[in-house]
């Protein structure tokens, strides 16, 4: 956190762009995981990871918010909408869940090589990889994991 902070003191006004854009998500995964613990609808254990995956975002969020303070700007109060389909279920929320989750992922993938600043690039980096994590939990939860391909990702 100490060099993403000090990274901030002297930012480019487009990686504090890139900033408040990766907040706007963060905030969308937070309501997101909000909005499906309060259906009552996920069992236990599955409220628990969620929950975990609330926090990540709540933890992403804020480092992204103080970077963008230090740089003396001010953080978006912005949500990234998302189009949410009907929640009936837990199966549904999860589906859910896995979109905002893919989402996510590939916002931190995009912006990686538009940061100026190196280190911004290895904290988006960072958090892509929660973020794929969560992907890949999902797609476990959900019977969508595909098999395990080996060390290298086919293209």
């Amino acid at each position: 956190m100490t060099q993403f902070v000090e990274a901030a003191q002297t930012a480019d006004p487009s990686d504090i762009a890139s900033l408040n854009s990766a907040i706007a998500i963060e905030r969308a995964g937070i309501k997101a995981y909000t909005d499906a613990a309060a259906t009552g609808l996920l069992s236990k254990p599955v409220l628990a990871i969620a929950s975990g995956f609330l926090a990540d975002h709540i933890a992403h969020r804020d480092a992204l918010m103080a970077a963008v303070r230090v740089a003396g700007a001010t953080p978006t109060t912005d949500t990234l909408k998302l189009t949410y389909p009907p929640l009936k279920s837990q199966a549904d929320i999860l589906r859910f869940a896995l979109v905002v989750e893919e989402k996510a992922a590939n916002t931190y993938l995009s912006e990686i090589p538009d940061f100026k600043d190196r280190r911004f690039a290895e904290l988006a980096a960072s958090i892509l990889g929660v973020e794929t994590t969560h992907v890949a939990l999902l797609s476990n939860a959900l019977g969508q994991a595909t098999p395990y391909p080996g060390g290298f990702m086919p293209t």
